[in-house]
């Protein structure tokens, strides 16, 4: 333990200072009386809320089951209600001038919503373990084998949310509050971040052992918008390398210490955004077929996270959000094309997105592709990486039988 504290430049006696420091009251790391007052009122407000919701279900026609339509959706409506707690956050890291505190007001959005999933999952899916409670490893393996195929993922999800949640508010005490690019690369963060994944892809993983269940675009919406969560998460820890979240003079050509070093960011967060969608579109497309409106419904779940990461005033948002959303649209169309055409669609679902964010750049920024300084061959060459790059996921996610592998 005092190993592990002196890696990250803290001494013993300056973590005891930080113990007595929380019980000084305002400026500590728990912050002000105020602060914790209200994130109390937004947490148990929210809550309170949602029992009330339980106690209504309860006695007017029972809760829903487990494996129905209505089960889905209360699951992803709490998953998404955590997902927006975390967007809230991360737009108030980037726009406000946040001090050291851990009790804020996102934060009780943020953790009220997961309260909120852990209890009603462990209510339901309790209800059909027949035995009591697990003691043991073979008991608890039992216990997850008699849920419902798909279902075990939000447990596992709730309970490493539960771990990197405390472990969260242990690591702030000690070592204090992230800042930066920090936020997203902290350990307990990304624990919170892989718990809340699993969580959102519950409704995925039912629909994935049930496929002939999931034809129209109302059968689809729970896996889609699960999945946009799930890929909203990424995006927001990935958000240091995006082209959408960063500031276009981050990405000039020019700026930086080397000539092209804002040209090579640029590069960079435009490849390996296409090759996390392709990744998400693709793992779609294995077990469910898009219909007229799977691609417009992902890409306006993921314009919360993307209104959340972007750079400047709120107001100036929609610049950002006119991508995805005309991604989407365009997504749809195209896929009606060339549906039978997988390697060619492949290629247009990294190189589409990047070409309309290009075209919104010149004709929102008024001064064409000279707002970022590319040349006509840097732009073409990032278009073309792009869809490269999508193109490279379709054959990593082909599923090759041996028979396949004999006979070629």
């Amino acid at each position: 333990m005092l190993g592990w504290i002196w890696v990250y430049g803290i001494s013993f006696s300056e973590v005891l200072m930080r113990i007595e420091t929380m019980h000084e009251g305002a400026g500590n790391i728990f912050g002000t009386y105020d602060e914790i007052i209200q994130f109390s009122q937004i947490f148990f407000g929210a809550y309170a809320l949602f029992a009330c919701y339980l106690l209504f279900r309860r006695f007017n026609g029972g809760l829903a089951e487990v494996g129905s339509k209505r089960f889905e959706w209360t699951m992803l409506s709490l998953a998404m209600w955590c997902f927006t707690g975390l967007c809230i956050d991360v737009w108030a890291h980037k726009h406000l001038n946040l001090e050291e505190t851990f009790f804020t007001p996102w934060h009780a959005v943020w953790y009220s919503g997961f309260a909120a999933y852990s209890s009603y999952i462990v209510f339901v899916l309790w209800g059909l373990n027949d035995g009591g409670i697990p003691k043991s490893i073979s008991a608890v393996k039992e216990f997850f084998s008699s849920m419902p195929k798909g279902y075990s993922v939000g447990v596992v999800g709730m309970i490493l949310f539960i771990v990197s949640g405390f472990g969260d508010m242990l690591w702030h005490t000690f070592l204090g509050i992230e800042g930066g690019t920090d936020i997203l690369l902290s350990p307990t963060h990304l624990g919170l971040a892989g718990g809340l994944i699993l969580s959102l892809l519950v409704p995925v993983m039912a629909a994935w052992h049930q496929p002939e269940r999931v034809k129209t675009l109302g059968d689809q919406l729970p896996v889609i918008v699960g999945l946009s969560g799930a890929w909203g998460v990424i995006t927001v820890f990935t958000s240091y390398s995006h082209h959408l979240s960063l500031p276009y003079n981050q990405m000039c050509e020019g700026c930086g210490n080397a000539v092209n070093s804002g040209l090579q960011t640029g590069i960079v967060a435009v490849l390996l955004q296409a090759i996390i969608l392709s990744g998400f579109i693709h793992y779609f497309m294995k077990k469910f077929k898009p219909v007229p409106g799977t691609f417009t419904t992902m890409f306006l779940v993921h314009t919360i996270v993307i209104i959340a990461c972007a750079p400047g005033k709120l107001g100036e948002a929609w610049k950002h959000a006119l991508t995805p959303i005309l991604s989407g649209i365009a997504l749809d169309i195209l896929y009606a094309l060339f549906s039978n055409r997988n390697r060619i669609f492949a290629f247009i679902i990294g190189a589409i997105p990047v070409s309309i964010w290009l075209v919104t750049i010149a004709t929102i920024g008024g001064k064409g592709l000279d707002l970022m300084g590319w040349s006509v061959h840097a732009t073409a060459g990032v278009i073309f990486i792009a869809g490269s790059g999508a193109l490279l996921i379709s054959f990593l996610t082909d599923e090759v039988s041996s028979n396949q592998l004999e006979t070629e």
